[in-house]
């Protein structure tokens, strides 16, 4: 049953997220050809800064909730009571010190009035992700992805009435204001449905909380520090412009990438149960399932976004962005590791190692850090970029390890291989296409990789959530 559920639960998440990441797209497409390049800048680092406010924030709450509440003999209503409480007063405290310590930075004023107003953003975002683990662990999680969805078509309604209005860039950090403040109050309603929590404050069980959460925000952050700390470098020694150029492919990643995200945030209550219950088999029987879903998803991302990495941003952000293109064909390899690092970045929480990988996430984040400072002041975001794929990749190879080492899983690579060569004919294909337009060549990668898996072995497209079923390992 938990199976058939994952596989139906799958089926609506990409259903839902497709919808999402066609209206992240069309948004982003918006604001960039609205803002320009300097404008889309300036929100681009008003994001990235209070993004690491925000890891401090949850400091590993949200995936400390959905595994704590997937354990035998949980007391949801007191541990969601805790957390939500927990949550709020941390939110509170550190995201209003996000704009004290932008004026730390030589940030233009609307940089830092961006900060302040998205900090109550922020609060109100992080907050509702507390509530995941509640539909995670039903697997219902297609009723959260419905507030999600609504939070972004309220934010499209709203950065396509900004032009008319001239709202600016500060004007487009209220309508995320009002986008998640609307998605917070549609979870918190629809949790409460499945359980009565409330306002708790005890101090011996947050101690409790803390203790447990600690090590997966302390990997967090230092995985935000190499992953955002990019963006904070470049706009410290480039110009805004850059960082909107850098920033718009980034963003692409990002819409990209939040689909393994919530792939395995789906997955972690199975793997914490099958491990908890000392299910070694089915611990290793759904890490390779989600290896190889995983892997299918990844690789056309690598190859496809170096070939028509140009056109796909000229379409989405407009002209002025075309160099952002050139940006994607090293992020879109980068945003591919993150498929795999979220499998094995989950499988750590899972095998309940967190301590252990906070060295890890620690050791690369100081390498990368000192290779900003060394080099984003001489080569800009070409730097950047191709630190963050050296980060994701050291960091894939460090928490696969452990996986392997401690849950004694060691991934079979017939789909993998299938995907490779599956990816290779599509690119050929698509330099061999007499066109330069990302609307005729975007479709066309994904009939062509879509036709082609099943003819070398692969699951065909009807097959794909069946790779979620045991009898298919």
């Amino acid at each position: 049953m938990d199976s058939k559920a994952l596989a139906q639960n799958t089926a609506i998440q990409i259903t839902a997220r497709a919808l999402i990441t066609i209206i992240g797209v069309v948004t982003v497409g918006i604001m960039t050809r609205y803002l320009g390049t300097t404008g889309y800048g300036q929100f681009t680092i008003a994001l990235s800064f209070l993004s690491i406010f925000a890891v401090i924030v949850d400091f590993g709450l949200t995936l400390t909730t959905t595994q704590m509440i997937s354990e035998k003999l949980a007391d949801e209503k007191r541990l969601l009571s805790n957390l939500i409480s927990l949550r709020i007063i941390s939110g509170i405290i550190f995201l209003s010190l996000a704009p004290l310590a932008a004026l730390l930075f030589p940030y233009e004023q609307v940089v830092l009035i961006a900060i302040a107003v998205g900090a109550v953003s922020y609060l109100f975002g992080t907050t509702s992700q507390m509530f995941i683990g509640v539909f995670q662990k039903r697997l219902v999680i297609g009723r959260a992805m419905v507030a999600e969805i609504i939070n972004r078509l309220l934010v499209l309604i709203g950065i396509i009435a900004a032009p008319f209005f001239g709202w600016g860039v500060v004007g487009i950090m209220w309508l995320l204001v009002i986008g998640n403040g609307a998605q917070l109050l549609i979870v918190l309603l629809l949790s409460r449905r499945l359980i009565r929590f409330g306002i708790t404050v005890e101090w011996a069980f947050w101690k409790k909380i803390i203790s447990r959460s600690w090590p997966i925000g302390a990997s967090i952050f230092f995985n935000l520090i190499y992953l955002r700390g990019d963006i904070v470098f470049l706009s410290l020694f480039r110009s805004d412009a850059e960082v909107g150029i850098y920033g718009a492919a980034y963003k692409v990643i990002d819409v990209m990438t939040s689909i393994p995200v919530m792939f395995m945030g789906l997955l972690l209550p199975m793997l914490v149960a099958a491990w908890t219950a000392s299910n070694k088999k089915l611990f290793r029987d759904t890490m390779q399932r989600a290896f190889d879903f995983l892997s299918l998803l990844a690789l056309p991302m690598i190859l496809g976004s170096i070939v028509i990495g140009v056109p796909l941003m000229t379409l989405i952000a407009g002209a002025d962005f075309a160099e952002s293109g050139e940006v994607l064909a090293i992020l879109g390899p980068a945003g591919a590791l993150v498929f795999w690092g979220s499998l094995f970045g989950h499988a750590i929480v899972g095998v309940n190692k967190q301590r252990v990988m906070t060295w890890g996430y620690a050791a690369v984040a100081v390498l990368t850090i000192a290779g900003y400072i060394i080099f984003i002041p001489a080569h800009g975001m070409w730097a950047a970029a191709w630190l963050t794929l050296f980060s994701e990749l050291l960091i894939g190879i460090v928490t696969a390890t452990v996986v392997m080492r401690v849950g004694g899983f060691r991934p079979r690579f017939g789909m993998v291989l299938r995907g490779l060569i599956a990816s290779i004919i599509m690119a050929v294909v698509l330099i061999m296409l007499p066109t330069q337009n990302a609307i005729i060549l975007l479709p066309a990668g994904i009939l062509i990789y879509g036709i082609i898996i099943p003819l070398i072995g692969g699951p065909g497209p009807r097959d794909i959530i069946k790779l979620l079923k045991p009898e298919n390992v």
